[in-house]
């Protein structure tokens, strides 16, 4: 029961990530492949995993580097909001959820193709680092022990 509850005090050390975190997982399932939502689900699991575990081992740890806490609030804040952009495109739009994060979606809402690929990429690749930076921010607190 005691290293549920020190699990548990580890978590509330680093709620604004973990919230982060949560809100990234909502946002990411009104519009992305469900594969992808699963892996981040995973991705997230993994590093919560791993920060439980470390703060529970060592409780004099005050959270992890909080440069890197700061980033992965950063990062999760911006992904949501560009995933939400999007999603409000497609809600007026009258489009699939998701249908602009394929090239082929953007033929319907614009005639550049520079700029459908560039959106794309930048749905993508937004969601992409935000997960591996929670990576390296859970699996970061593990090495420091």
């Amino acid at each position: 029961m005691s290293e549920q509850l020190s699990r548990l005090k580890a978590i509330g050390r680093v709620w604004p990530q973990v919230l982060t975190m949560i809100a990234f997982m909502v946002a990411i399932s009104l519009r992305f492949p469900l594969w992808f939502v699963m892996l981040s689900a995973v991705i997230n699991g993994t590093a919560v995993t791993y920060l439980t575990r470390s703060y529970a081992s060592s409780p004099s740890r005050r959270g992890g580097d909080p440069f890197l806490g700061a980033i992965v609030i950063g990062s999760g804040l911006a992904s949501i909001a560009l995933t939400l952009k999007w999603w409000g495109v497609e809600q007026q739009s009258k489009l699939a959820p998701g249908a602009l994060l394929r090239r082929a979606g953007h033929t319907e809402v614009t005639s550049d193709p520079a700029l459908a690929w560039s959106s794309v990429v930048t749905q993508w690749g937004s969601c992409a680092i935000f997960l591996v930076i929670v990576a390296v921010w859970g699996l970061g607190s593990a090495r420091a022990d």
